[in-house]
């Protein structure tokens, strides 16, 4: 057994309950099965591997929300590291390394980025050269840290400048289709009146759980009409996901087949069939499977899971063989790889999927940002870039679909197992949803492979499974994230459908 020692100065930067999501990556960036926990004024790093590996920590950086940020590669030691020099050291070497990549394809970058890297270097020099003062070289360490997260978000934004310049310079214009999920209902005029002005496209769920609440008995009443409202509204339709595995997606009385896969696999084969034939002709987009990787509902085993993907992207594909089809990942960090010891990781799972040559259009991400369970630890937009340029490997077009809470509060329509992970409930508000989504989204549609951009929730008016997420509110009113997505769409889509 590997042991990581790290001696905390401030431990009250890490967040309540930040202990749970403290882990360590090794070279592939996949978390190990480990435990955190802390001794005395260190924190302790239990894992099966020895190997050298960063350490990720979720941490307060000067006032702002907790971020998951890293050290860089530590090699096993009996005497413990600072924590707060190697966090400061990590992000800087993230740093540097983005902005060289960046600069050999041929970014320009500005005197006031480059003073600012300088600076933030000049403190981390003070920190790791004054570690025999932990107070001293702590204070240089997080000076160091919120240069570097600044200089992080100016680079960002030169780098969708540019990109995103660079882009509409090609003879296609930019477009995306840009979108909302409806949940199961119809929106009412006024919320529908800004979908439209808003977005291209709309996800309808076509939830097995809600068609076939009864086995052998579907309603398709709420699709249709959902159906029937899209097309009259001229938006792009993407359907699905048909299979989830998890409490969301699968009907109760399939609990009595649980562990027989066979069963399972015809049950959720019909299900497919019978969308796919009803709704045919009328779809731009099917999301086959999704939440597939992880988890134990149905008793349902990796290699099952693996083969049930296979077998209904198969059968769309059959049934529909013109109309696009992605399969999507959910937690596509693998955070949960660090308490859930398990083979395939969400990109080794969509790589097998891939190679098998099944007909796969593209690949769906979902990022579910502060959530907990179910969700991803908030993180940097580099990381975001990092993980597009990631699963861009695979070299299909990617689908992102994305959530992120404006309230830390109670959520009486939202599912009453999620909460909202935060430091303190003012670090989410509707300002910080919005200056998340300023970050994150022009960035997505800077990206080649991006060509999907979906917000994962319409509204807090109606039953949803994320808290406070809705572009609208519990009275259906509209927030400021939606005025927000409707101005980047214009600016960065060009304002066309």
């Amino acid at each position: 057994m590997g042991l990581m020692r790290l001696i905390v100065h401030d431990r009250d930067r890490i967040p309540p309950g930040g202990l749970d999501q403290i882990h360590m990556c090794g070279q592939d960036d996949l978390p190990w099965f480990s435990r955190a926990y802390f001794s005395g004024d260190q924190l302790i790093i239990e894992r099966n591997e020895d190997d050298s590996g960063r350490v990720f920590v979720p941490w307060r950086i000067g006032e702002s929300t907790p971020v998951l940020i890293n050290t860089s590669t530590l090699v096993e030691r009996d005497r413990p590291y600072l924590l707060e020099v190697e966090l400061a050291r990590g992000m800087l070497n993230n740093l540097r390394n983005q902005l060289a990549q960046w600069e050999s394809m041929g970014l320009v970058v500005n005197e006031s980025l480059t003073n600012g890297i300088l600076e933030a270097t000049f403190d981390f020099s003070r920190a790791a050269t004054t570690q025999n003062d932990r107070a001293a070289a702590a204070d240089w360490a997080n000076r160091s840290l919120a240069t570097t997260i600044v200089s992080m978000s100016h680079l960002t934004d030169e780098y969708v400048r540019q990109a995103t310049a660079q882009r509409r310079s090609q003879p296609r214009s930019l477009t995306s289709w840009y979108g909302v999920n409806l949940g199961g209902q119809v929106p009412k005029p006024a919320v529908g009146r800004h979908v439209v002005n808003t977005f291209n496209m709309v996800s309808l769920p076509l939830n097995w759980r809600s068609i076939e609440a009864v086995e052998g008995r579907r309603v398709w009443n709420d699709a249709d009409a959902q159906f029937e409202w899209a097309h009259a509204a001229g938006l792009r339709i993407s359907a699905g996901p048909l299979l989830e595995l998890d409490d969301r997606g699968v009907p109760d009385w399939t609990y009595l087949w649980e562990g027989d896969f066979n069963s399972l696999l015809g049950f959720m084969l019909d299900h497919v069939r019978a969308v796919v034939e009803r709704y045919r002709g009328r779809v731009h987009l099917w999301q086959v499977a999704a939440r597939m990787t992880h988890g134990h509902a149905l008793g349902l085993g990796e290699e099952a899971r693996l083969q049930l993907a296979a077998k209904a992207i198969n059968t769309v594909r059959q049934l529909d063989p013109t109309t696009p089809l992605v399969v999507t990942f959910d937690q596509p960090w693998a955070e949960y790889l660090a308490s859930e010891q398990l083979d395939l990781a969400p990109f080794h799972f969509a790589d097998a999927l891939v190679r098998a040559d099944l007909g796969l259009s593209g690949i769906g991400l979902e990022v579910n940002w502060g959530y907990h369970p179910g969700g991803s630890v908030q993180r940097g937009p580099l990381a975001m870039s990092r993980l597009i340029d990631a699963w861009a490997l695979l070299d299909l077009p990617l689908l992102v679909t994305l959530t992120m809470p404006s309230a830390a509060g109670e959520d009486r329509q939202a599912n009453s197992k999620v909460r909202v992970i935060a430091g303190e409930p003012s670090d989410i508000s509707h300002e910080s949803q919005c200056y998340w989504i300023n970050k994150h989204v022009p960035l997505l549609l800077a990206k080649n492979a991006v060509q999907i951009v979906l917000w994962n929730q319409l509204s807090d008016a109606t039953p949803h499974h994320y808290p406070h997420s809705g572009l609208f509110d519990a009275q259906d009113n509209p927030k400021p994230a939606l005025e927000l997505l409707n101005k980047i769409r214009q600016q960065y889509l060009n304002g066309g459908k």
